[in-house]
């Protein structure tokens, strides 16, 4: 969904009220984005807030397994005028940095792309790590692992593999470091 700015200027209030219902590809959500946008003008740039929200299908980073958690969240994206930012006196003095001063520059005749800035704000607000909860299993057994409490001798588990070990020839180059040790 793209607003033209001309457009928007044209408007009694210079704003416009949007239900957003789209379904953004190359995100890991599964479900339509659904909410309620406002898209305004003014003298030095345009605004874009409001509240999406979905349903997120992600994958577990401990036990890998695929797990569904719902987003919603909010929306405040500005852009200014490229024209409006050149004419600002530009103070070259260290300070810290506000939350103006986060702003993406827009031609005064451009238009806004409001599924991008949706995709983008969904795309942040996915989890880094993912969980799926605090009764996650842990990641998968393996074959030589001994049971919880028990040493792999007191087992009766052999922990060397008949298989011989394969290195990768990329890691080659490690050996000469620890030549004296065994490996």
């Amino acid at each position: 969904m793209k607003v033209s700015l001309e457009d928007l200027r044209a408007l009694p209030q210079q704003r416009l009220r949007v239900a957003f219902n789209e379904s953004l590809p190359n995100s890991e959500a599964i479900k339509p984005i659904l909410g309620d946008l406002v898209i305004s003008v003014s003298a030095s740039g345009a605004q874009v807030v409001g509240r999406v929200q979905t349903l997120l299908k992600l994958s577990c980073h401990r036990c890998l397994a695929p797990f569904f958690q719902a987003l919603s969240l909010e929306l405040d994206e500005r852009f200014v005028y490229e024209d409006y930012l050149r004419g600002e006196s530009k103070d070259n003095r260290e300070r810290e940095l506000l939350k103006e001063d986060f702003v993406e520059a827009i031609p005064y005749a451009g238009v806004i792309d409001v599924s991008d800035v949706v995709y983008q704000a969904v795309t942040l607000a996915t989890p880094s790590y993912c969980s799926c909860g605090a009764d996650c299993p842990g990641p998968p057994k393996s074959k030589n692992e001994a049971p919880q409490g028990k040493s792999p001798v007191e087992d009766g588990c052999d922990v060397k593999s008949e298989e011989p070990m394969v290195i990768d020839p990329r890691w080659k180059n490690l050996k000469t470091l620890f030549s004296n040790e065994e490996t």
